[in-house]
This record gives C-alpha cells, sequence and structure tokens, in this order.
C-alpha cells in the first residue's frame, strides 16, 4: 500500500493554524480574565500581540512558506517553531480582538476563526466579576474554524 503525498507547505500551515489558533485563544483569555484587564487595556494588549505577530511573519515568514520537507534541528528548528507559535498567537489576538469589537472573528490564510453566527445559549458570555467588565473583555467561543470560500 503507497503511503500518502506530503501535504504542502500551506496544507500544513492551515492545518496547523486548525488546531493551534483555538488553543491559543483558550490561554490568552484565560490569561486576561485572570489579569483582570479592563475592556480597553485587554483591547490594547490583543493589538500589541496580533502586532508582533505579524512582525514575526514578516520577518520569518519564509521559513513556514518555503520548506523542502526536510526534518530541521537546531536553530533551523527554533525558527519554525517560533515563527509558527507566534503566527497562532497572533491570529487567536486578533480574532479575540475583533470579537471584542463585535465582529464575528478574522479570515486568515484561507480560514475563518472566532465564533460562530448565532451561537448556542449555554456559550452565551456571563460576567463572572459582578459587573467590572473584565470579564467581558473575551468571547466565550473561539473554537470555530471554517474553510473561507
Amino acid at each position: 500500500m503507497r503511503q500518502p503525498d506530503p501535504l504542502n507547505a500551506i496544507d500544513e500551515l492551515q492545518l496547523f493554524l486548525d488546531f493551534a489558533v483555538p488553543l491559543c485563544a483558550a490561554d490568552i483569555a484565560y490569561k486576561l480574565r485572570k489579569w483582570g484587564h479592563s475592556h480597553e487595556q485587554a483591547k490594547n494588549w490583543l493589538r500589541g500581540e496580533a502586532e508582533r505577530a505579524g512582525g514575526s511573519l514578516g520577518e520569518n515568514g519564509d521559513v513556514l512558506q518555503f520548506s523542502d520537507g526536510r526534518p530541521r534541528s537546531g536553530r533551523a528548528q527554533n525558527r519554525v517553531v517560533r515563527t509558527a507559535s507566534e503566527l497562532a498567537r497572533g491570529v487567536a489576538a486578533a480574532a479575540l480582538l475583533a470579537q471584542m469589537e463585535g465582529k464575528r472573528g478574522v479570515e486568515a490564510f484561507g480560514g475563518f476563526y472566532g465564533s460562530p453566527a448565532e451561537p448556542a445559549q449555554s456559550d452565551q458570555a456571563t460576567s463572572r466579576d459582578g459587573g467590572d467588565g473584565a470579564d467581558d473583555a473575551v468571547a466565550p467561543d473561539t473554537s470555530v474554524r471554517k474553510r473561507a470560500a
């Protein structure tokens, strides 16, 4: 039986983002709640995370796009891992920021990351902090990923 051909770099990136962005979004949302940031502080922090990811992608994006398929080690491997991780965090931060601004999420690399169009009632955001707005800073569900048409 013949092994399937490996995915190209773009398909691998999309597969990675499908897995990593919801995890990063959950981690970021947890940290923002834990830190108790105000709505405006959370937006500024998320904006900074998304901008850092854009800078990292601009500086090191070639390692994600142009791969010859050979295993990497040492500095080359660390560069790929760091760039992919920063990219996933940046997309997650951008999705959370978009949700804070009243949008559903963001489109990135051929996919949509954010909340569903009609969230279930059990998924509605509720304040756990007595109304100061710190917990309301982050939307509850960033796990939905749909391919863009």
